[in-house]
């Protein structure tokens, strides 16, 4: 295990609107900073980061912890992951120890480090003697040595076990290395050989910067010109972006992201200033990708080539990306070249007067080269703005659809009316209903006499004694709440002895939520800001309030055993009970 206080050093050493800012958007409010929450669809900012006590919570859907927790949730990785990710961030040495965090299984574990090894082989292949052919390779499309160290460029050798056999050192078994991705399985006979042999190899990262996977480029022509790791645990084509991790700070910085196809693409922009371009992988870019790419970007940019089958290619993407709330951007780069030739034969320049000259969807679906028709025609624009009605109608979003709908009829010089009527009837006809709004929340209840001195009790060491002095567990009925309590408030103080914050991540899902959502209670600032002696005239008034519950709950308890004696014809046991408990005869008159 991960030793708390390191942890907690980790955790004070990440800023966490830094940290979530870099996944969402963010703005500031107050002390606080809030956005559309991740974990639910919403239209209205419920998702708060509070910095002071660097905690995120949802008012919406009621999700919270630290920066761990959101790390864990959005990009679904493991605790030990995501506390490694986060102390390489800060600077922070972890200690070499054994053990799964909450929730984590340490299967990924030996998977990551079979492809950092992979990496750290492959480069050394590329250095060394061997590696010529790759370093010819590069040298002749025009990678520079520092292109190839930025994308950490390698060669696997033209041999059948090169790799296997550095791993099998290591203690790997042949199992775990063709889970990896990196072995096949001989057909004939027992063993494995190596899947990547003599290849240009580019490692694939996740959006953190970790090795997951590899393309690798033939050498010779005769080859299938890319072989691509499987599906893995760690990898799935459809969900990762090629060079995101490079990109991410100019993507971020720009709020812009060109997206091309394939590896040497995106390589080949950043060696031009292009640092914010990503590849696809090799294939149309998916919702998952897309929505991968809403964390950084606002508009997005894909670049197809101009044929029939790159246009074909662009109507698809754009088909099923529609409902992704991003401003999409098309390029149609000219003469038939890939961005990767397009750049080394005409420019940088050239190429960002293409994308100066990007289209929207409304001029991308009416351009001539993708509909075949003249717009100057009636006929013919009536019948491309059909054409554009039929993808404008698969947007669920009324509001988006009808801002299409203004651009198509100031485009096509036809009514709004029209077009809205006619975009409805394709909805109906295919049976599409609008993206709901997302339930009102109801409203909050106000604090009970528990959770204020909860909070209290977490926030102000002053009263914590008397709160935990004066309060049983057993009369907090909420059963987290009551946990909360013993854990922080009577067993001890939420804050470390070195003054940190006790990890929040540590703590069971439930009780993070219940935390998260004590600490961000709208009333704290108010409650605290009126000073100590206000904030111990709330303590008594609960404790007041709560031993009134309880005095309340004595005297039902001790009516209803009078009763029964008086039932039974008891008198000696309705005595005892009244000598016992004297202040009943004068509090309660019933009994």
């Amino acid at each position: 295990m991960i030793p708390e206080d390191v942890i907690a050093e980790i955790l004070r050493r990440t800023d966490i609107v830094e940290l979530i800012g870099a996944h969402l958007p963010l703005r500031a409010a107050g002390r606080t900073h809030k956005g559309l929450c991740p974990f639910h669809t919403e239209k209205t900012p419920s998702f708060v980061v509070n910095p002071e006590r660097q905690i995120f919570h949802c008012f919406g859907c009621g999700e919270g912890g630290d920066a761990i927790t959101f790390l864990m949730k959005h990009e679904r990785l493991g605790f030990r992951e995501a506390v490694r990710f986060l102390a390489e961030r800060a600077g922070v040495s972890l200690p070499t120890t054994r053990g799964a965090g909450p929730g984590e299984t340490d299967a990924r574990l030996p998977l990551l480090e079979i492809q950092r090894l992979a990496v750290e082989h492959f480069r050394g292949n590329l250095a060394a003697g061997e590696g010529a052919p790759a370093r010819s390779y590069l040298a002749q499309r025009g990678v520079t040595p520092e292109i190839v160290e930025r994308f950490q460029l390698g060669y696997a050798l033209a041999s059948w076990d090169a790799l296997l056999r550095v791993l099998k050192k290591k203690g790997y078994p042949d199992k775990i290395l063709e889970a990896a991705g990196l072995s096949v399985p001989r057909q004939s006979g027992s063993g494995y050989y190596d899947r990547f042999r003599n290849r240009l190899m580019i490692p694939i990262w996740d959006a953190s910067g970790k090795a997951i996977a590899f393309g690798g480029r033939a050498l010779e022509p005769k080859e299938v010109k890319y072989l691509n790791s499987p599906e893995t645990p760690l990898y799935r084509k459809g969900a990762h972006l090629y060079g995101l991790n490079l990109a991410a700070r100019a993507i971020r910085e720009r709020k812009t992201v060109i997206v091309v196809e394939g590896y040497f693409d995106a390589i080949t922009l950043h060696a031009h200033g292009f640092d914010h371009a990503v590849a696809a992988l090799g294939t149309a870019l998916t919702t998952d990708q897309a929505r991968l790419l809403g964390r950084y970007a606002e508009t997005v940019v894909l670049l197809f080539d101009p044929d029939s089958p790159g246009i074909g290619a662009a109507r698809r993407s754009l088909e099923h990306l529609i409902n992704v709330d991003l401003n999409w951007r098309i390029v149609l780069l000219s003469d038939g070249l890939d961005p990767d030739a397009f750049v080394r034969t005409h420019g940088a320049a050239a190429f960002q007067a293409a994308l100066d000259g990007a289209q929207d969807l409304v001029e991308f679906f009416l351009d001539r080269r993708v509909t075949g028709l003249d717009l100057t025609d009636p006929v013919e624009r009536a019948r491309a703005v059909d054409g554009l009605l039929e993808v404008v109608g698969l947007i669920d979003s009324p509001v988006r659809r009808e801002g299409y709908v203004q651009r198509i009829a100031r485009r096509g010089a036809i009514s709004d009316r029209t077009l809205l009527e006619a975009v409805a009837q394709r909805r109906a006809r295919i049976g599409r209903q609008d993206a709901k709004a997302a339930p009102v929340s109801p409203p909050t209840a106000p604090p009970t006499a528990e959770e204020q001195l909860v909070l209290i009790g977490l926030r102000d060491p002053t009263h914590r004694e008397r709160i935990a002095a004066a309060l049983a567990p057993e009369e907090i009925r909420d059963p987290i709440l009551q946990r909360i309590f013993v854990e922080f408030v009577r067993g001890g103080a939420p804050e470390r002895r070195d003054g940190g914050a006790r990890p929040m991540s540590l703590q069971p899902p439930e009780v993070q939520r219940r935390l998260a959502s004590l600490w961000a209670a709208s009333g704290e600032g108010q409650l605290f800001a009126a000073g100590d002696t206000a904030v111990g005239r709330v303590v008594e008034d609960c404790l007041g309030r709560i031993a009134a519950r309880r005095a309340g709950s004595q005297r039902r308890i001790l009516r209803q055993a009078l009763e029964a004696a008086d039932r039974q014809g008891d008198p000696e046991r309705v005595l005892k009970l009244l000598a016992e408990h004297p202040s009943v005869k004068g509090g309660d008159k019933t009994a």
